[in-house]
């Protein structure tokens, strides 16, 4: 989200991605006009934006086609990250393993408190998507029109700002990374999922049109279980679905279930099964939930003493992300260039190994 955007309203039955202006229902986050069908349904939300619209790339099928254009960014996922040990000691034997990560042997973060800020150098100032590749110990940070760089786990950039491939164009508003396939996972707001190098980005399958009545996909992480968490901030929901993306497991209502309205972003805590989400409309908020949407930490505002994030709140976060190699949580600025910095109140630790699906 760039420099402050005007917020335009949804017009219709809300496909548009959390807070950011431009997004429904006057919410602050950045967003662009987005139309989008499902079934019988169809979403139109308004923002202004810098991107420009090319062809929506297809791919293999879905329950129900959604279709989108938009022109300005969307408010994207809150993340944070809950780490655990890397290598353990095997009672039986007294060898260790250092690849084994055993989730339910460790505590669960549910709070991070606020370290540092710093500036990404990215010149589109509209952050809206972002992974930590932990096979490489790197972030990538990218912008809605389609601008990234790597960043080391401490903030310091590693090349220059480079461009996203134009398949995962326009509206690109969500990201995570696939530990077990080794490659990164974007999706824009029309729900075109994008497999890509995590660090070149070069595309590595065709581009895939998600359906299943999501409206302004904003948010991605991949869970344990090894399915997509897509966060539908036009419906307001948590949308489950298979890896293949050919089917889909549970909806969860964000508001009615966990308290959450313009539900804009979601991240896998390292080391747990559960997820850190946030909304951006009308204010920000971010909670812990696990795979059903039982709360574990409930909503609050951001920048409060109170968990799940203290402290150190961007105007309008997005790009959020965890760094299981040390359980720190990044929260970006949907329009400046900037980022955050959240420690694990639990302290820092390596959960990487926990992250690949069983």
């Amino acid at each position: 989200m760039v420099a402050r955007l005007r917020i335009l309203t949804l017009t219709s039955c809300a496909l548009a991605t959390c807070g950011d202006p431009g997004r429904p229902e006057g919410g602050a986050s950045a967003t662009t006009t987005a139309s989008t069908t499902a079934g019988n349904s169809s979403t139109t939300v308004d923002a202004p934006t810098s991107s420009s619209t090319t062809g929506e790339p297809t791919g293999t099928g879905t329950s129900a086609s959604t279709t989108s254009t938009s022109e300005a960014p969307t408010g994207t996922s809150a993340v944070t990250t809950t780490t655990t040990v890397t290598s353990t000691t095997d009672p039986s034997t007294g060898t260790t393993e250092p690849n084994f990560c055993d989730p339910q042997a460790v505590t669960d973060t549910t709070a991070f408190t606020y370290v540092k800020k710093f500036d990404t150098g990215i010149p589109d100032k509209v952050l809206q998507a972002s992974f930590y590749n932990g096979d490489a110990d790197e972030v990538v940070i990218m912008s809605f029109s389609g601008k990234a760089r790597r960043f080391t786990a401490d903030g310091t950039p590693k090349g220059e700002v480079f461009d996203v491939p134009a398949e995962a164009l326009p509206q690109l508003d969500g990201a995570t990374y696939d530990a077990k396939l080794q490659r990164g996972l974007l999706i824009n707001q029309s729900c075109v999922l994008n497999e890509v190098d995590p660090v070149t980005l070069a595309v590595l399958e065709p581009p895939q049109q998600l359906g299943f009545g999501m409206s302004i996909c904003a948010g991605l992480a991949l869970g344990l279980d090894d399915n997509l968490y897509i966060a539908s901030y036009g419906t307001d929901e948590l949308v489950v679905l298979s890896r293949d993306g050919m089917s889909e497991i549970r909806r969860v209502d964000m508001p009615g279930q966990v308290g959450l309205t313009g539900f804009d972003g979601i991240a896998l805590i390292a080391g747990s099964e559960n997820f850190l989400v946030m909304s951006t409309a009308p204010d920000a908020r971010a909670a812990v939930i696990d795979p059903l949407g039982g709360v574990i930490a409930p909503a609050t505002k951001l920048g409060l003493a109170e968990a799940p994030l203290l402290g150190g709140a961007p105007m309008l976060p997005d790009a959020v992300l965890t760094l299981c190699g040390n359980g720190h949580a990044w929260l970006c600025e949907a329009y400046d260039a900037t980022c955050f910095d959240y420690a694990p109140d639990d302290g820092d630790k390596d959960a990487c190994g926990c992250l690949i699906p069983q």
